[in-house]
Formats: C-alpha cells, structure tokens, sequence
C-alpha cells in the first residue's frame, strides 16, 4: 500500500526543519503524544560533520492496547525500530520501520521530503508498507494506515501550533 501525506507551511525552512526534525530528535517523548504510542526512545544517534543523522527510535504501543487484549497480543508484536538517515543537503529524512516480530510478513520505509515552493515549505511523505499475508494483509495495510495518518495528522497540528510560538 503507497503511503502519501502532504503538508504546506508558511514559514520558514530553517523554522519548519527545527520544529519537524530537529526539535523531535532532541525530545523524542513528543512522539508520546500519538494516540497510540506508549513509548519512544532514541536507542542510536550520530550526526556526521556534513550534518547527516542516523537515527534509530524503538517504540512501544502496547501499553495502549486494553488490558483484555494485552493477554492475547505480547509486548513485541506491538514494539518496533524505526531506522532512519537525515540528509540535511537533499532534505530528506529516510525512514525504515522494522518490527521486533514478525519481521519476514512486514515492510514499511519511505522518505519525508522537504522543498520551497512558492513562498511556502512542502514537506512530503511518500513510502510503501506491506503486510505479506494473504487474504487479511490489505485490511491490516488500512487498519495501520489509518493511525499513521491519524498520527502524523496530528503531529502536524502540533507542528502548526509550535511553529505559530516561535
């Protein structure tokens, strides 16, 4: 399933980088606010000289999941890597999500883009996700696809709302 979110500001590039990069590698704990993280933490970081990052966040949702179905569901199925590069020259943050379980029947990566346009900054996700299972692989695709946009979502209304203070 293509994975696709735009979003425009009206303010500067430098002001829309640190509000939604810089600022989220420094405290990854705002990542806490999505409806369905429990946790993030950063569990690698390197900046190089010429300003690229690597990256590496593990999250948990699992303390979201009610508890009748924390007894099905174990902690790992809901806690993943996500593995990314920041290239400051090209704009761009590569992502890559890799689960603790179940790592063989699901893929997820992408980029964010970031590009002036017209007075205003574009920041684009485009990527691709993957559930291998057949019959119910496309329902788990939308299911997971409709809380990444309710998360990203939001975090883009916090991102208007921080960028609006500074």
């Amino acid at each position: 399933m293509k994975i696709y979110r735009r979003y425009e500001y009206d303010y500067p590039l430098e002001k829309v980088l640190k509000v939604t990069h810089y600022d989220l590698v420094r405290d990854p704990k705002t990542y806490e606010d999505m409806p369905n993280v429990a946790s993030v933490k950063i569990t690698h970081f390197v900046e190089h000289p010429d300003g690229r990052q690597d990256i590496e966040f593990t999250y948990s949702a699992y303390g979201q999941i009610p508890p009748f179905a924390q007894k099905l569901l174990k902690p790992e199925y809901l806690t993943w890597r996500e593995v990314s590069r920041w290239d400051p020259h090209r704009r761009v943050y590569h992502f890559e999500i890799i689960p603790f379980f179940l790592r063989n029947i699901f893929m997820c990566k992408g980029d964010w883009t970031y590009e002036e346009k017209d007075g205003k900054v574009i920041q684009t996700e485009e990527g691709q996700l993957s559930i291998k299972v057949p019959i119910i692989g496309p329902m788990i695709e939308q299911a997971i696809m409709t809380e990444l946009y309710k998360n990203q979502d939001g975090a883009n209304k916090k991102h208007l709302e921080n960028l609006a203070k500074l």
